[in-house]
């Protein structure tokens, strides 16, 4: 008896068709036509219909991988493989720059974007920017990395090498030409690479019994530094959006990432090159992306760099992160114009910043400078005045200017949390007992 034989009898469809349906049968057969119905229904408005009514049809015979992308079926000890190819010369442009214009990479500030002094020492050269188009977006054993993206500059150019799975047959032969391709590099580039791509990778070496080459290598994840500089401007931090905003790249049809697990899938079927080859132009315009981003955020934080036509929270951004990063001189070069600019919210944020910066170091003529400043500025400003309340107290023994200030600063009560009240209290009580003469 065949499959669909038995489905048949198990549905009872067969002796409906055959005209031996007693009277409650067919009322059964109402309710399988009825459920079939449904079950149209539902997949017509899935989200995977729609997107392969773009997709080929699979009718007629499909087109070969290699006659789509650059590339070549490549062998290596451990199987065989599709790696793609492309080199992007120095005069092509990714967005608002030239490729050659991306190049040399400030190693001194990708080490402070990547909080790693290790990358001082290395040369830019070296870096090997990574991003992995993957069977799942959540991770897990289960979730394989079908196409390994791999780019790095060589001259005023620069390359790109896919490792493309063509089966789950295929991936401990693409992981081993990572391996090979790793030999030279010193550190990795990524975007969200730390949380996902390496993380997969590593479970992909162990599950695959081979060293995982990426254990220890320096990398500078890009999307925690683009966070700390941007976010004062930008809601959306994800690749795309930093592409429009800041490279002044636009994608046209591209395919959104979320689609990418299927197709590939779909290419397990069907083997049809069309299915793949706009993710492959995906990942390789990813991987030029995390160049061109490089280049930008090491701009953005360069203290030498002309401010005037730079955006003023950009720059108060970057004296933020030189300050995370115990780097005191470079922020102190982007603080002391911004104490002074037209944006009178920068311009407090960095006084503030430059002041506790001068405080710290016991340069108290500069600081104090500042919270005068401030305060003359806005007579309500809490933080200048509390601070000039300390220093007149604690470092001047002026109890008299110090309760004057704390007095000022309570009359700002309607803008106080409790816990800031509080402290206003406890200072002023001390400080009236300090004005009364001992007897």
């Amino acid at each position: 008896m065949g499959t669909k034989d038995r489905l048949q009898r198990l549905t009872g469809e067969k002796r409906l068709e055959s005209g031996t349906a007693r009277t409650g049968e067919g009322s059964r057969a109402e309710e399988l036509r009825a459920l079939r119905e449904r079950i149209n229904a539902i997949l017509s408005r899935r989200p995977d219909n729609r997107r392969m009514a773009a997709a080929p049809s699979g009718r007629g015979r499909g087109i070969p991988l290699k006659e789509l992308v650059p590339g070549e079926e490549t062998a290596n000890e451990e199987g065989t493989f599709f790696c793609a190819h492309h080199i992007a010369p120095g005069s092509s442009r990714h967005g608002d720059r030239c490729i050659r214009d991306l190049a040399p990479l400030d190693m001194s500030r990708l080490a402070v974007l990547a909080n790693d002094p290790a990358l001082r020492g290395l040369e830019y050269r070296q870096a090997l920017f990574l991003d992995t188009e993957t069977t799942g977006l959540a991770g897990g054993t289960g979730t394989v990395a079908f196409l390994i993206g791999l780019g790095w500059f060589d001259g005023d150019r620069f390359v790109t090498r896919q490792l493309f799975a063509r089966d789950f047959a295929e991936e401990r032969a693409t992981l081993q030409s990572l391996r090979d391709l790793l030999r030279g590099r010193a550190f990795l580039v990524s975007f969200n690479g730390k949380a996902f791509d390496a993380g997969l990778l590593a479970t992909r070496f162990i599950m695959n019994r081979l060293p995982n080459p990426l254990a220890g290598l320096p990398h500078l994840d890009l999307l925690h530094p683009a966070r700390r500089l941007l976010s004062h401007r930008l809601a959306d931090r994800r690749l795309g959006a930093l592409e429009a905003s800041i490279l002044g790249f636009e994608r046209e049809g591209d395919i959104p990432g979320s689609e990418i697990p299927q197709r590939y899938f779909d290419w397990l079927r069907r083997r049809d090159g069309r299915l793949v080859a706009d993710v492959f132009t995906h990942n390789r315009l990813d991987i030029l992306s995390l160049a061109a981003l490089a280049a930008r955020l090491t701009e953005l934080i360069d203290p030498l760099a002309e401010t005037s036509g730079r955006h003023p929270g950009d720059l108060l951004a970057a004296a933020r992160l030189f300050l995370a990063r115990d780097c005191p001189g470079e922020a102190v070069r982007l603080l002391d114009p911004l104490s002074g600019c037209g944006c009178a919210e920068t311009a407090r944020e960095a006084g503030r910043e430059l002041s506790l910066l001068y405080k710290r170091s016991d340069q108290w003529p500069a600081a104090v400078a500042i919270w005068e400043e401030m305060a003359r500025r806005d007579g309500e400003d809490l933080f200048a005045l509390v601070e000039l309340a300390k220093w007149c107290e604690h470092r001047r023994r002026d109890f008299r200017r110090a309760l004057a200030l704390t007095m000022r600063a309570c009359a700002c009560a309607g803008r106080l949390s409790p816990e800031e009240l509080s402290d206003l209290a406890r200072r002023r009580e001390r400080l009236e007992r300090k004005l009364v003469p001992s007897s």
